[in-house]
């Protein structure tokens, strides 16, 4: 484990009750948290380097904070073991398809955690997509208010929070053209932004992060033609199609991602062909890319 944060716990939480599987060791810069964290997980090591950590494991999950995605996913990687990086891996387009040759190169996994795509709502949202059951679809509207938590780092509204409604369009209809982008204070490490986009098909597609809202507030819209759907992504799927309505926990539809996401990708380090192919995460971060160029001056 590379990180122990709160992202970190839910990733060990869910890991630690798989009896297949045996946490090793803990990375972090904290050592009375890293220590914290290894107790409460039943893990033996606690590493003064990711370099310690690595040598006992025969896979890493990466999920400290974003600015070191990249760096830690490459030195993994470089040490020979199988890599998961939380969302985003990297920040640009060049760094995501280094990771993938280098993994190639190794002859080991590298994945990116696309939890979204595991979260039961919007599992839900996508099958009804892909059926065609809500028909031609006319809008995407994405918007969330998001308190931003007290760290030492600073969060990135575009390249973290957006990449995941980003990631699902490119899940859902296979790309999105980016139209324009306006942010503040600028589109790289955005506290507020809001992107413009276009399907293939040619619906608009709108996606809006703010920071700074004293309203928390996590809403995704999709009007079909014949059908009109909408999730918070985690508790709820609400429809003038009686089928798809759905409520459930929301921490309980998170972990549960977690899980699988990560089940598969532990899979994947076993030779199965599970979890998301890398070239994804290629896709989405050049996506990112392409919204951050666009930003309106």
């Amino acid at each position: 484990m590379i990180g122990h944060g709160f992202v970190g716990t839910v990733h060990a939480s869910q890991l630690a009750a798989e009896p297949w599987v045996e946490l090793v060791a803990v990375f972090g810069t904290e050592l009375e948290k890293a220590a914290q964290f290894a107790s409460a997980y039943g893990i033996e090591n606690i590493s003064k380097s990711l370099k310690e950590a690595v040598s006992l494991a025969e896979a890493a999950i990466v999920c400290s904070p974003t600015s070191v995605h990249y760096q830690q996913a490459h030195e993994c990687l470089e040490l020979g073991v199988h890599t998961l990086a939380e969302m985003p891996p990297c920040g640009t387009f060049k760094e995501a398809k280094a990771l993938g040759d280098l993994a190639k190169k190794k002859g080991i996994r590298v994945q990116c955690a696309h939890t979204c795509r595991y979260v039961l709502p919007y599992i839900r949202v996508g099958d009804s997509i892909r059926s065609g059951e809500l028909g031609a679809v006319q809008q995407v509207t994405f918007v969330r208010h998001h308190k931003l938590k007290e760290r030492a780092w600073t969060d990135d509204a575009l390249l973290h929070h957006s990449a995941h409604p980003i990631d699902l369009t490119l899940d859902w209809f296979g790309g999105v053209t980016a139209i324009g982008c306006v942010a503040l204070p600028q589109a790289r490490g955005a506290q507020t932004v809001s992107l413009l986009g276009k399907l293939p098909a040619g619906a608009p597609v709108t996606i809006s992060i703010t920071f700074a809202s004293r309203l928390p507030h996590l809403r995704m819209q999709i009007v079909g033609d014949r059908h009109t759907v909408e999730t918070d992504g985690f508790s709820y799927v609400r429809s003038d199609l009686d089928r798809l309505n759905l409520s459930i926990p929301e921490l309980h539809s998170y972990e549960k991602a977690i899980h699988d996401q990560d089940v598969e990708f532990l899979r994947s380090c076993q030779g199965e062909k599970t979890g998301v192919n890398w070239q994804e995460a290629v896709k989405l971060i050049e996506t990112v890319n392409r919204f951050q160029d666009s930003e309106t001056k």
